[in-house]
């Protein structure tokens, strides 16, 4: 009988202590698998952000995202630089109004780790810092295979993660910060607003 009742009572602890750590695992916002699953999840966002480079030069604007693969950097004046990504590649458009913009491929990008369909931070192995408070999350992520492309620091705070800041670092020692305020996720951004070729036949037809 005692014995009987000493397995019931173990199973009960080890009851407790399974809901215990589930509970400490769901009230814990900055895990790497609720990180992941917020950019997983996220495929609309649209925000102001305003723009820090290692020289200190400073400027400011509007991005758009859509998941996968596209972004959009709006600069506001006097720079009205023009930055897009989608089709695998960036472009910069000058501002002056030049039709061809400068494009490179967006792999070479390490802010391509964030744009891809799933993001498995767990498993995936580019998690390269992971620091967390009660407050904020802060991780770099740089592509293992390919470490010389750089690579982003990301910065989530909220209640729920949320993308509030990422910093791209380059191999070279240069680095652009972007801080995003006033954050929506829309229910859809319309495509043509990532599309280089538009942008190109666009400014052709100013010319």
């Amino acid at each position: 009988m005692q014995v009987e009742m000493l397995k019931i009572l173990l199973k009960i602890k080890l009851f407790v202590v399974i809901l215990t750590i589930g509970s400490v695992l769901k009230a814990d916002p900055y895990s790497l698998a609720n990180i992941s699953q917020y950019l997983t999840n996220l495929k609309f966002l649209k925000a102001d952000f305003s723009q820090t480079n290692a020289d200190g030069a400073a400027s400011s604007g509007a991005i758009l995202i859509k998941r996968p693969g596209r972004m959009r950097f709006e600069y506001h004046k006097p720079d009205k630089t023009l930055v897009l990504v989608s089709s695998g590649a960036l472009a910069i458009f000058d501002p002056k109004g030049d039709e061809e913009p400068i494009t490179y491929p967006i792999k070479n990008n390490p802010i391509s780790l964030v744009l891809t369909g799933e993001v498995d931070l767990l498993n995936s192995g580019i998690v390269e810092n992971y620091e967390k408070s009660i407050e904020e999350a802060v991780l770099t992520i740089r592509d293992p295979k390919k470490p010389e492309r750089g690579s982003v620091e990301l910065v989530f705070t909220g209640a729920k993660p949320e993308l509030k800041q990422f910093t791209i670092k380059n191999e070279n020692g240069s680095s652009t910060s972007i801080l995003l305020k006033d954050i929506e996720y829309p229910k859809k951004i319309n495509e043509t607003l990532f599309s280089i070729a538009l942008e190109i036949n666009k400014r052709k037809s100013k010319n």
